[in-house]
Order: structure tokens, then C-alpha cells, then sequence
């Protein structure tokens, strides 16, 4: 499976991705690709979201969980069970567990 997001950023499986993009793009990136629908999506976000106010989420397959520590974030990704898991940064989840890294 190779599933193209915008042009010049693919996803490909068995990856990590890090993708660093404009919000709109990321954004329209998320509204507008039909692949994305088709999988199971999950979006996790931190304590401030600057994304996800703009995505359309009709897709069925479409999941958000809030990560309001680092450590909510690594339990949310290790009980995961999505094709496609976006993070959206968010510094202020890593305040205080400089021990995580």
C-alpha cells in the first residue's frame, strides 16, 4: 500500500512518516485524499490542536484521541489498532518527561 497525501508526501507501510507542512496543507492534505477514508485513520492530538477544527470528519474511519501527556500519547499509540496514526505535534506534551526520550 502506498498512499500518496499531497504532492511529494507518501506514506508507505511498515514506516514511521514525519511530515513538517504549512496547516492548510495538512489540512486539505486530510480533507481531500480518498485514500485515507478507505483505512482505518486514527488522529491524535495534543493539549492545542491547530489542525483539527479544519478537517471534515465524515469518514467513518475517522478516530481522534487527545494526548494531554507524553505519556497518554505513548499508550495511545501502543494500543492502536489503526492502518494510519497522525500525530499532530504538540511541544507541551513533553514537559516534564524528559525521561521518555
Amino acid at each position: 500500500m502506498h498512499i500518496k497525501i499531497h504532492k511529494g508526501m507518501s506514506l508507505y507501510p511498515g514506516t514511521f512518516n514525519a511530515v513538517i507542512a504549512p496547516e492548510k496543507v495538512m489540512i486539505s492534505a486530510i480533507n481531500s485524499n480518498a485514500d485515507l477514508q478507505r483505512f482505518l485513520f486514527l488522529y491524535i492530538s495534543g493539549n492545542y490542536s491547530r489542525i483539527l477544527s479544519g478537517v471534515n470528519r465524515t469518514s467513518g474511519n475517522f478516530d481522534v484521541r487527545r494526548a494531554f501527556t507524553a505519556h497518554h500519547l505513548f499508550e495511545a499509540i501502543k494500543e492502536a489498532g489503526y492502518t494510519i496514526i497522525l500525530v499532530e505535534h504538540d511541544l507541551s506534551l513533553f514537559d516534564g518527561a524528559e525521561e521518555m526520550l
